[in-house]
Formats: structure tokens, C-alpha cells, sequence
């Protein structure tokens, strides 16, 4: 799939999703902006938030870590006590449940941490962007775009990896060969007012300045956050 001009904002249909997020842009001083991470590039920043995990995902990962630790347990607990519990069977088995448990133990921790870490503006997950460029805070991770380093701003369609790969609309920042992907569900604001603002900024250098007042949440949809 050939990509368009990335100067030219294009959203492809059904993008957004089924029930995005109607949430505006949220603006914050540097001082109160993810202080768990590195400090803030500029004094006030436009920032769109990541939502916490869906709850039924984390009780799924909890309920089948637990099913699967049960198994291990249970499994060795019986081996060698019968003629069909000989051998190498049941720890094969215990291995096999034990690497899914494993597997579904760490989603559930994850999920439990961002969960945490997404309700809290002290170690907010979200996109920002002020005057000097785009603010990324990901679980474990931050980075820093400078506008003139940013190479595309994209709303775009990417194919999923596996057996039955399917198109995932994600919201994509470039910086040459770098890039960063989110998915519009996870975006906890508007996820079309998010890329229309960084597309915006991106290729209107010469309003970037009004990004370090309170003068443009009427703009960008929000208000003061504090």
C-alpha cells in the first residue's frame, strides 16, 4: 500500500473507529506534565492521553494465568502417581501450561500497570506537543520530536502481522527510518483532532508560538488543566 503525501492531511474512512474518544486536547504547565519522566520541553503542552486497559481484558489475562497456573500444579502434583502419569508426559505438559500462564501473567501485570500508571498525571502514558515539537510518554519509554526533525504525520492503515493479517488504523509520527504507532482506541481524546492539530503544527511552523500560551484550547477544542 503506496502512501499518500504525508503534507497532505488525509484521514481514511473508518479510521477513528467504532466509539473513539470525543475528549478534548488537555493543556498542562511543564511543571505538572509527567514528572516521572523526563521534564517537559516547554512551559505548556497540549496533551492527548492514552485510555487504561479495557477491564474485561484484565480480569481475561488474571482468569487464565490462574487457570493455567492450576494445570502446572495440578499436573505435577500426579505425576508418576499413575500408569498414564509416567514418564516425560506430565512435565511436557506442565512446561506447555506453565509458558501460557507465563505469557498471560505478564499481559496481566502489564495491564494492571498501565492501568496505574494512565490514571495518574505524575506518569501520564499520552502524546503532547508544544512549541518545540511532539512529547511521547509509553509505558517504559520517552521520547522527544523536535518539529524539524518530524518527517510525516500520518493517519493511516497498517497491516497487522500473522496468518490472517488485517488493516490496523494506527496514528503514525515519523522521524526518518523512526517511527511511533498508536492505535486511535487507546488515544483518550479525540483521535481526529489529535492528528489534525500535530498535522497542522507540523506544516504551519508560524503559528507554533501561540502552542506556548493558554490562548489556543479554543482552538484545538479544550481547556486549562491543572
Amino acid at each position: 500500500m503506496t502512501d499518500p503525501d504525508p503534507r497532505i492531511a488525509s484521514i481514511p474512512d473508518g479510521w477513528a473507529g467504532r466509539a473513539p474518544s470525543r475528549k478534548a486536547l488537555r493543556i498542562m504547565p511543564a511543571e505538572l506534565f509527567n514528572r516521572s519522566y523526563r521534564p517537559a520541553p516547554d512551559a505548556y503542552l497540549h496533551v492527548a492521553p492514552l485510555r487504561r486497559p479495557p477491564l474485561p481484558l484484565l480480569i481475561a489475562c488474571g482468569v487464565i494465568a490462574a487457570v493455567c497456573g492450576l494445570i502446572v500444579w495440578g499436573t505435577l502434583a500426579q505425576a508418576g502417581t499413575t500408569p498414564s502419569m509416567q514418564g516425560p508426559m506430565p512435565f511436557i505438559i506442565a512446561a506447555g501450561f506453565g509458558l501460557l500462564g507465563l505469557f498471560f501473567l505478564l499481559a496481566f501485570v502489564n495491564a494492571i500497570t498501565a492501568s496505574f500508571t494512565r490514571g495518574s498525571w505524575a506518569n501520564r502514558q499520552c502524546v503532547a506537543f508544544g512549541t518545540s515539537g511532539i512529547a511521547i510518554r509509553l509505558q517504559g519509554f520517552d521520547f522527544d520530536v523536535p518539529w524539524r526533525e518530524v518527517t510525516a504525520v500520518r493517519a493511516t492503515k497498517r497491516r497487522s502481522a500473522g496468518k490472517a493479517p488485517a488493516l490496523v488504523p494506527v496514528l503514525r509520527i515519523e522521524r526518518g527510518a523512526e517511527h511511533w504507532d498508536l492505535q486511535p482506541a487507546v488515544i483518550d481524546a479525540d483521535p481526529v483532532l489529535l492528528y489534525s492539530a500535530l498535522h497542522y503544527f507540523w506544516m504551519h511552523p508560524e503559528q507554533r508560538v501561540a502552542l506556548g500560551t493558554v490562548a489556543t484550547p479554543q482552538q484545538l477544542g479544550g481547556g486549562p488543566q491543572g
